[in-house]
C-alpha cells in the first residue's frame, strides 16, 4: 500500500472513531464570525440580535425540550470547543454545563450568566411560602467560581430584565470582538427599542384583563406576573416531573372556583396530561403558554413568542 493510500485510510478510521466515541460534528463554523453558544432558544435570539451578521450562534437545547431534564450528548462538546462566548441562564438551570466547561482547552471563552445579580424568586406561588426547588451549580464566570443554589431562573420571561441580560451580552461582544464594538452598541440599541415597545404593548393589554389570577403548569411565569400585575393562585407543577399533591390539587381547585379561573395553562415542554385531568375536573379549558420558543408560528423569535404567550393570557382572562 503506497503511503497516500495509507494516510487516506488512517485519516477515514479516525473519522469514524470520531463519529462513535464524540458524536455527530457540527458544520464548519465562520472563522470571520464571532464564535457564540447560548444555552436556550431566547439567549440565543438575544445574541442574535445584538450580535448580528457579526455572529454565528449555536443553542444547545434544542426546541421542545426542557432545560430541566435535559441531558447533553458527547457530540455537543464539539459546539462548544470553539466558542468565544457562552451565554446561559444560571441560578441552576443547566446542572449538566460543569461537565461541558471542561471542553475549553486553554484559553476560557467569556461568560454571560443570565440570572447574575438578579434577586430570584424563592418562593412557588400559590403554595403556601413553598422554596423553589435548590439545584445546585457551580460555574466559572471571570475567574470566580460561584455555586447557584434555589431560586426562580426564569427571568428571560421579563422582557425589562431581558434588556439587562442584553446589555450584558453586547459588553461580553464588545471584550471579546472590540473590531465590530459600533455595530454591536448600534444593534443593542436597536432590540432594546424593540424590547421596549414589546413591554409597552403587554402593559397595555395586561390592563384590559378582567382576571388578573391564573393556573399555570410550572413556574415559569412569576416574573412575567410580577412585572404586569397579575397572580399565579396555582401552580400544577412545582419542579418537572413532581406531581401536585392532593392537598395542592385542592388548593388550585379552590382557587379555580374562587376567581372564576376558565383555563388552565400547559406548556409544550411538558406532558399535559396532569392539566388536561385537572381541568376536565374543574370544568374549564386548557391553552398552552410557552416559556422556551423554538416551535411555529414564532420558532425562535422571542418578541414573537411573547406575543403569543399574550394572545393566550388574553383569551383566558379578558
Amino acid at each position: 500500500m503506497c503511503v497516500t493510500r495509507r494516510k487516506n485510510f488512517l485519516l477515514i478510521f479516525v473519522g469514524l472513531l470520531l463519529g462513535l466515541f464524540v458524536g455527530p460534528v457540527p458544520a464548519a463554523c465562520q472563522p470571520d464570525k464571532l464564535q457564540v453558544v447560548a444555552s436556550i432558544v431566547p439567549l440565543g435570539d438575544f445574541c442574535r440580535e445584538v450580535g448580528g451578521d457579526k455572529v454565528e450562534v449555536q443553542v444547545l437545547i434544542p426546541p421542545g425540550a426542557s432545560p430541566h431534564v435535559f441531558e447533553p450528548s458527547p457530540g455537543m462538546l464539539a459546539n462548544l470547543a470553539n466558542a468565544k462566548v457562552l451565554v446561559f441562564v444560571g441560578a441552576g438551570l443547566e446542572p449538566w454545563l460543569d461537565k461541558f466547561m471542561q471542553a475549553w482547552q486553554g484559553k476560557k471563552p467569556a461568560v454571560v450568566e443570565a440570572t447574575h445579580g438578579i434577586a430570584l424568586i424563592t418562593e412557588i406561588p400559590g403554595h403556601a411560602g413553598e422554596a423553589v426547588p435548590p439545584i445546585k451549580s457551580q460555574v466559572q464566570e471571570a475567574g470566580h467560581r460561584h455555586e447557584h443554589g434555589s431560586g426562580n431562573p426564569h427571568i428571560w420571561l421579563d422582557p425589562i430584565l431581558v434588556q439587562d441580560i442584553c446589555r450584558r451580552i453586547a459588553s461580553a461582544f464588545i471584550k471579546t470582538d472590540p473590531d465590530n464594538k459600533a455595530t454591536f452598541e448600534k444593534n443593542l440599541e436597536h432590540y432594546l427599542d424593540q424590547l421596549a415597545q414589546l413591554d409597552q404593548e403587554i402593559s397595555a393589554a395586561t390592563e384590559t384583563f378582567r382576571l388578573r389570577e391564573f393556573v399555570g403548569f410550572h413556574p415559569s411565569f412569576s416574573y412575567f406576573a410580577r412585572r404586569y400585575h397579575l397572580k399565579e393562585v396555582g401552580i400544577i407543577e412545582v419542579a418537572p416531573g413532581r406531581e401536585p399533591t392532593p392537598r395542592a390539587l385542592q388548593n388550585i381547585m379552590r382557587a379555580i372556583q374562587r376567581y372564576g379561573i376558565k383555563v388552565i395553562f400547559s406548556e409544550p415542554q411538558f406532558s399535559p396530561r396532569m392539566a388536561e385531568v385537572l381541568a376536565k375536573e374543574a370544568g374549564v379549558s386548557v391553552l398552552q403558554l410557552d416559556p422556551i420558543g423554538g416551535r411555529p408560528p414564532y420558532n425562535d423569535n422571542y418578541i414573537k413568542m411573547m406575543q403569543y404567550n399574550l394572545a393566550a393570557l388574553a383569551k383566558a382572562m379578558r
